[in-house]
């Protein structure tokens, strides 16, 4: 999905761009194209895109924002196949439990003032400036923040259909795997094609980002 490929359409289906994409990289591949019975992908929407040695994952994004509305398309990665089709179905059909601790994230540095001379507190400190949050609601902002920056209108305060709650300083999220990249991202890097220089990808939102870093060729 990092190797990089070409693409030269004009005015062809989007079923026929998406298969010169999956013969180009000769992947596994579940597109979810829309039927008299479910909603999916336009498969009749019409691509033109040019494009010359770029990631993958840029030319597939290229080509979902031209099949319809970016908000609603998108891709993941589950069991090693490649899926595609419009988010809300997506979650509802492959949405899986993961969890994440966020202990660091409630760690809290507290601003001691200094005893004047000879006075000290009951338990021989100074005393604490400032008032501090409690820990659920520190767990509490978290949440909220998830909510309304990773796909707001998927999450059950909102009407959809994932959920997110907290046990422990742990996060526990029932979402798809494209909610949970832009949570936690992939455990894998990048692979990194012959002859170019290193490259990182930076999931932002509902766009992928690949950057090169500026390093001398292999």
């Amino acid at each position: 999905m990092y190797s990089d490929i070409s693409i030269d359409v004009e005015q062809i289906t989007a079923k026929e761009a998406i298969e010169k994409f999956k013969e180009n990289l000769d992947i596994l591949m579940n597109v979810y194209w829309q039927t008299d019975e479910k909603k999916g992908l336009d498969p009749d929407a019409l691509i033109t895109l040019t494009l010359k040695n770029q990631p993958a994952l840029v030319i597939l994004e290229r080509i979902l924002e031209q099949i319809g509305d970016s908000q609603d398309a998108t891709w993941q990665l589950r069991h090693g196949v490649l899926d595609i089709g419009l988010k809300v179905p997506l979650a509802l059909r492959t949405s899986y439990l993961e969890s994440y601790p966020i202990q660091d994230l409630l760690f809290k540095i507290r601003n001691f003032t200094a005893p004047e001379l000879g006075t000290f507190n009951g338990d021989g400190r100074g005393g604490v400036e400032g008032t501090q949050t409690s820990t659920q609601e520190e767990i509490d902002r978290i949440i909220e923040l998830v909510v309304k920056f990773v796909d707001p209108e998927l999450w059950e305060q909102n009407g959809g259909t994932c959920s997110i709650t907290n046990y422990k300083k742990t996060l526990l999220i029932k979402a798809p795997d494209f909610v949970h990249r832009q949570i936690g991202g992939y455990s894998f890097e990048a692979q990194q094609p012959n002859e170019v220089r290193r490259r990182r990808v930076l999931y932002q939102g509902l766009h992928v980002e690949i950057i090169v870093d500026r390093i001398p060729l292999r």
